[in-house]
């Protein structure tokens, strides 16, 4: 299955139901590396942050929720590094709502 790209303009660093940060303009990939079956896809996230509350983007669990025609997705954030206002991460498993 070759890797699917998923752009947005607007996205959502959450902690609990609280807005950790803005993400606007990002980019979100699924890597179809070779896995055991039944594991799930490894996901990244790459976009420029807006808006942030540093206490909040310490707090744990964090989810990026970025918004679709139908609803959002939904990915933990495993880890993460902001370098010169650019958030790129590594996300777990995807869930839709």
């Amino acid at each position: 299955m070759p890797a699917a790209i998923i752009r947005g303009v607007v996205g959502q660093v959450r902690w609990a139901y609280y807005t950790a940060a803005h993400v606007e303009g990002f980019t979100v990939v699924r890597h179809e590396a070779p896995r055991p079956p039944g594991t799930p896809a490894r996901w990244s996230l790459k976009g420029r942050l807006v808006l942030t509350d540093r206490f909040k983007l310490t707090q744990r669990p964090l989810l990026f929720v970025a918004p679709h025609a139908t609803g959002k997705w939904q990915w933990p954030i495993e880890d993460f590094v902001i370098t010169d206002g650019e958030l790129t991460a590594r996300l777990g498993p995807v869930e839709e709502y």
